[in-house]
């Protein structure tokens, strides 16, 4: 499997067509999580400025991408989280290359995100990923993600549920 590094400026053309190619793959499947307003270059270039952005790519193409901080959106407030501590690491933008699905990319992401928390001594990684993919709530289920809650945000028909993975004392 290929090393896992962080996304530089130089990659965001790469960073972009991959995401187009997700976009249109989860289209094909019926899957309207993400179009062409999100995720744009504006987030994945503010994305690798902040180092947050994390990279998988073999020789002559990208496998996938990651982003991992702190940063919890407005709509997380609502959600009755199992963690109450603010030491929690934050799974964004997922995404592997239709050609790499399948293959167990996404989990070596997760990995490193979990390595991470242990790292970092994190309480819990949360994410939230849209309620219309059932591939992504599957995948999450498989990790021992458990659903703790379920947000809206604008322009987006279907929720998005929330998950938590306990690392930490609380």
């Amino acid at each position: 499997m290929a090393e896992i590094i962080k996304a530089k400026i130089d990659d965001i053309a790469d960073i972009m067509k991959l995401i187009n190619d997700c976009v249109n793959n989860m289209r094909a499947n019926n899957i309207f999580q993400w179009d062409e307003n999100y995720p744009n270059e504006e987030v994945m270039l503010e994305d690798i400025e902040d180092g947050n952005l994390y990279i998988m790519k073999d020789e002559n193409r990208y496998l996938g991408i990651i982003t991992l901080n702190e940063e919890q959106d407005e709509e997380y407030k609502t959600v009755d989280w199992k963690s109450k501590s603010s030491d929690v690491l934050v799974v964004h933008r997922l995404a592997v290359s239709p050609l790499g699905q399948g293959k167990g990319i996404g989990k070596s992401f997760m990995n490193f995100a979990e390595d991470l928390v242990r790292q970092k001594n994190y309480n819990s990684i949360r994410l939230d990923t849209y309620s219309g993919n059932p591939i992504a709530l599957s995948f999450y289920k498989r990790l021992g993600y458990e659903k703790v809650g379920e947000v809206y945000f604008p322009g987006r028909e279907l929720s998005f549920y929330c998950y938590e993975k306990i690392f930490g004392s609380n």
